[in-house]
């Protein structure tokens, strides 16, 4: 299934039964991305996710949801905020396609705890995809195995829970501390990077860096695994970000050597000018 943004699929599209694992520095936009994915999936193809999403609460989470779904920010700023119907209506579409997963207790979960409350949702809601940001916030099973052993025996039980109730799951992990260059600048981090094991890169069927390009102001995604190749393939897709509605959309102009399809108007700095932008937004909201 496409993600819905021509750039992006260029490199990476949704199978069920896989394991999707997404990495990148803090704040690099790793959650924007994929709640966007997830909702033109809702939006598309009725695709309804479990959400077990650790460093928001499910009111914030659905309020940034909103804010992607009407393409108005929800609170006071630069532009016009939603309207009390357009949110209404905006909260109905998530609250149709989208449950999230909540330690009662307040309590860590495991991953056997969080399979078995995916599990229900599925039962009850007909889930097909399975959303979990980020790794660290849940509580290891094994106390007295190693780090790497953890992980590894963490990831056999999501793969396999992928395959056999044929989810599409993405799985947010962060990677070890990075240092800078001489420039302040950060390497983009992959799958060997990612913090506790080398497990995140061997079971993974895809695997994905968001990162903030410090030249081009474009946000970049970087495909450096993919196991099934009608799936998708190594390589760099270039978005760019609306900071007040929280959406992407592909870049119509970038650096040389990565995926980008045409949908936007870019100025000459390589920014989308307000006439390419609010197109491209009337454009998605005639659809929706």
């Amino acid at each position: 299934l496409s993600t819905g943004l021509d750039a992006l699929d260029e490199i990476y599209t949704v199978q069920t039964g896989e394991l999707c694992v997404v990495t990148g520095l803090p704040s690099s936009g790793k959650s924007e991305l994929l709640d966007s994915v997830i909702l033109h999936l809702a939006k598309n193809h009725g695709f309804k996710t479990c959400i077990a999403s650790f460093e928001k609460n499910p009111s914030q989470h659905i309020g940034a949801l909103c804010e992607k779904i009407v393409g108005k920010p929800l609170y006071e700023g630069s532009r016009a905020r939603m309207t009390r119907s357009e949110l209404r209506d905006a909260a109905k579409f998530c609250n149709d396609h989208f449950v999230w997963i909540q330690s009662r207790s307040g309590d860590l979960m495991n991953i056997s705890e969080l399979i078995m409350s995916a599990r229900d949702a599925i039962h009850r809601m007909g889930c097909r995809g399975l959303l979990i940001d980020p790794y660290n916030y849940i509580a290891p099973e094994e106390r007295d195995t190693g780090e790497h052993l953890q992980i590894s025996n963490l990831l056999t039980k999501v793969q396999a829970f992928a395959k056999s109730y044929d989810l599409h799951i993405w799985f947010v992990a962060h990677p070890s501390k990075m240092s800078a260059r001489e420039d302040g600048t950060y390497a983009v981090p992959k799958g060997m990077n990612i913090s506790g094991s080398m497990a995140w890169y061997a079971k993974s069927d895809i695997g994905l860096t968001v990162s903030r390009s410090a030249n081009n102001g474009l946000v970049e995604v970087h495909n450096w695994k993919t196991r099934n190749k009608h799936v998708g393939k190594m390589g760099v897709a270039y978005l760019e970000f609306d900071v007040p509605t929280g959406r992407y959309f592909s870049a119509s102009d970038s650096p040389e050597g990565g995926a980008v399809m045409h949908s936007t108007t870019p100025d000459k700095s390589g920014s989308v000018s307000s006439g390419g932008f609010h197109d491209w937004m009337s454009a998605w909201e005639e659809d929706k």
